[in-house]
């Protein structure tokens, strides 16, 4: 590459720009009279902006000699946009086209592009740096684009607020998907195998989801392409800047039936009500990670959560239905932070378990799996019990059905029971895998899984009546999770405000993991 200033044009570099600004340009003035004339409205104009324009990045390998002069285009639209987007400090130079949005969204879009362009463009197409900037660049591209397309037509049944924006779990999760897509044919393109392109895309696209999530309205557009930047380098430099080395490490065959399986796990849920679309979409997504990056040892633990955790919701439903009513999801099907919050866990260990070939991270991740199904199974089992349930920090105290934190012995057994399920899987799909790697010992594996699952799904028990937040019904007086009881709002009783039922569930996952990690460590020094 050159940093040589001023720099060498070439032909193709002349061709290059003068494309660059015409399309650029034709683009936004297709889109402002369009807007003008009322044909769409301005939120549709700005989503062509956005899913058109950025595409035009995945030709910067090819078409500039140098760094310098892939710059010109997106440092001339940062003074552009900021002064035809709606904060412009000239009122007659402000566009319609992009007047719905936050008010520099279109700024941060050019500086970010700008930004990825200077640190990590390259002039070649086989020069891996290329892959940090069209694996950051894209998921801005089309993930951010599409989210807002999906989010806005079909998720706005369940909106949620955060920082002054408004979000959908659909459309973070058509980002994911959207992110994937791009950014593993951008990797393709840029002559990357299909396994590391399709690792790529999954972790890129991981990462969106969550970032478009959290991120305050408008700064997606920074924090998307930085977030991924950054992970993305991070990747280059454990590999020796060498991507490529991933190859070795992966197995299209485990991702093919990643993909098959996550598939049959959506669908699955859908037509058994078991999901919402958003959680389908989302235990879809996870599925892939877990299983085709896992393999059939991790994938087979997840499955056997997944049905089974299915199942045992269903059996005795009717007899529940008083009890589940007070719960903060209630009856409802799981949406996708439900699907989160169970999957994040294996599916963070997933990607680095391609990275770090060790027992400890399959141990972990068989025990965040373990404390979701004992969890469940306690849940679901213990509230079929014909005693009255103790209280999980005063066990010698009895109280109602349906009391935050209740335990009985039904339901203790049931989670031991589901750790157990876990950690048998675990270790016999284990034997016949040849893909993961396991401890020197059965026992290494199954009795650190065992003692993380009971461990991780009393802690959740222990929460639910300490830090999680609880509200108090104003007609009946009963402490509930519920937002709504009586058809009348709850007031607020007790627990930190902020630690809602799904983080309490997260928590537990973790400090699950985090036990059956140090009974395994106690056990290779006994």
């Amino acid at each position: 590459m050159s940093y040589e200033f001023p720099p060498t044009f070439t032909t193709l570099d002349f061709v290059g720009i003068g494309a660059l600004f015409v399309f650029v340009l034709s683009v936004l003035v297709l889109a402002e009279v369009l807007r003008r004339k009322e044909k769409v409205s301005g939120s549709s104009t700005r989503k062509i902006i956005h899913l058109s324009v950025g595409n035009v990045a995945i030709l910067f390998p090819f078409v500039f000699s140098s760094v310098w002069i892939a710059l010109i285009g997106p440092f001339f639209f940062i003074f552009f946009t900021y002064f035809t987007c709606p904060g412009s400090p000239i009122k007659k130079f402000r566009l319609k086209g992009v007047e719905e949005g936050h008010t520099y969204g279109t700024v941060f879009y050019a500086l970010s592009l700008t930004a990825l362009t200077a640190i990590f463009f390259r002039p070649s197409p086989t020069d891996q740096f290329n892959v940090i900037f069209l694996g950051s660049f894209m998921p801005l591209v089309w993930g951010d684009g599409i989210s807002a397309v999906v989010g806005s037509k079909y998720g706005n049944d369940k909106p949620y607020t955060i920082f002054g924006g408004t979000k959908t779990l659909l459309g973070s999760w058509a980002a994911a998907f959207a992110t994937f897509g791009a950014v593993t044919i951008s990797c393709l393109i840029l002559q990357q195998s299909l396994v590391v392109s399709i690792y790529i895309g999954l972790f890129t696209g991981f990462i969106t989801a969550i970032i478009e999530a959290i991120t305050p309205k408008g700064f997606d557009n920074i924090a998307v392409p930085a977030v991924n930047a950054g992970g993305l380098f991070l990747l280059y430099k454990i590999f020796h800047n060498d991507i490529s080395e991933l190859n070795s490490f992966l197995s299209l065959n485990a991702i093919i039936a990643g993909l098959c399986v996550g598939l049959f796990l959506a669908v699955f849920g859908i037509i058994f009500k078991a999901l919402t679309w958003d959680g389908a979409i989302a235990g879809f997504y996870l599925g892939v990670i877990i299983l085709g990056l896992g393999s059939w040892t991790w994938g087979s633990m997840y499955i056997a959560f997944f049905l089974l955790g299915t199942l045992f919701t269903f059996i005795g439903r009717s007899k529940k239905k008083t009890i589940s009513q007070e719960f903060e999801k209630g009856e409802t099907a799981r949406d996708s932070i439900q699907a989160m919050v169970n999957s994040l866990v294996p599916a963070i260990l997933s990607f680095l378990i391609v990275l770090i070939r060790n027992p400890i991270l399959t141990v972990m991740a068989a025990g965040a799996l373990a404390v979701s199904l004992a969890d469940t199974l306690g849940t679901e089992l213990g509230a079929l019990s014909r005693f009255k349930p103790r209280l999980s920090i005063k066990p010698w105290i009895r109280v109602e059905r349906g009391t935050p934190g209740a335990i009985s012995t039904a339901g203790v057994l049931a989670s031991v029971l589901g750790a157990v399920i876990i950690a048998g899987i675990g270790i016999g799909v284990g034997q016949i895998d040849n893909y993961i790697v396991l401890p020197s010992s059965i026992w290494l594996f199954i009795i650190p899984v065992i003692v993380g699952g009971v461990v991780g799904a009393y802690i959740d028990s222990i929460s639910a009546c300490t830090i999680q937040k609880m509200n108090k019904c104003s007609v009946c007086g009963k402490i509930t999770e519920r937002k709504v009881h009586c058809n009348k709002i709850t007031e607020y009783h007790s627990g930190k405000k902020w630690m809602r039922n799904d983080l309490v569930n997260l928590f537990s996952i973790v400090i699950g993991s985090c036990f059956a990690l140090v009974a395994y460590l106690i056990g290779t020094l006994i």
